[in-house]
């Protein structure tokens, strides 16, 4: 079972950087995407991100990661409110993205297969 975990886990970080990175492509017109499918990889982005902080702060021991998984989900909560609210991306989002794409980095290649 913690064979498939890790598996789920690694997959889940990997998708988050690429989705990541299509945004960031996206956005400074290396490739561009309709407005519609731009929403929809920003959406399944923010649900990697709830999917990959709930479960590190579920499963994880360590103090550090479960600071750093909080503040991300704190953030993602925040920012997704002020941006239903103000109809732009925030602060707390970049934040939120910033931190989870290093700390997803740090887990694919820090941690032990």
């Amino acid at each position: 079972m913690n064979k498939l975990a890790s598996i789920l886990n690694k997959t889940i970080n990997i998708l988050l950087i690429f989705f990541v990175v299509f945004l960031v492509l996206n956005e400074y017109y290396v490739v561009e995407f309709s407005a519609t499918l731009r929403n929809v990889i920003a959406f399944l982005t923010m649900i990697l991100i709830l999917i990959s902080a709930m479960k590190e702060l579920l499963t994880n021991k360590s103090g550090l990661s479960r600071f750093i998984n909080g503040v991300i989900l704190f953030t993602s909560i925040v920012g997704g409110v002020f941006a239903i609210i103000s109809k732009q991306l925030n602060l707390f989002l970049y934040t939120c993205i910033l931190f989870s794409v290093v700390y997803g980095f740090v887990d694919l290649v820090y941690k032990k297969a």
